[in-house]
């Protein structure tokens, strides 16, 4: 690094990946065991889908993958332990291209604008807290 600019050599690869696991894997297992968990409850694959596209359920699910954004961001800064929030920032960014390749075109614009806004933040966050946690006060 030089000048605060950050080279393509800088980048930890690896650290990128893992934290891209950790974000959409979480994100599809925590909502995959919260569907199970409405279908074991009594309810049919039908409801559980209508209460999932309803607006409490989509902004659960917006909560949980952001949430799970701020995780990726944050192990990735860790595996990184430099340009942390660069890292996170790039966890993000994958989750992007992600979401959009399995984007539901039957989300509300509201759901794909307020998801696509809040995850480069949340993957910054991440970095973020992962560089408070290494640089010492």
């Amino acid at each position: 690094m030089q000048d605060g600019k950050i080279r393509l050599a800088d980048v930890k690869f690896k650290a990128v990946i893992v934290g891209a696991v950790a974000d959409n894997a979480g994100t599809l297992l925590v909502m995959t065991l919260l569907a199970a968990a409405l279908v074991s409850a009594g309810l049919s694959e039908d409801e559980v889908m209508s209460r999932m596209k309803s607006t409490s359920g989509l902004l659960l699910g917006l909560i949980i993958g952001l949430g799970f954004t701020v995780l990726g961001g944050y192990i990735a800064g860790r595996i990184a332990r430099q340009h942390e929030r660069t890292h996170g920032a790039l966890v993000a960014v994958i989750g992007m291209v992600i979401a959009l390749i399995f984007r539901d075109g039957g989300d509300p614009a509201w759901f794909d604008i307020a998801g696509f806004a809040g995850m480069l933040p949340a993957g910054i966050l991440g970095g973020r807290l992962a560089w408070q946690r290494r640089t010492p006060r």
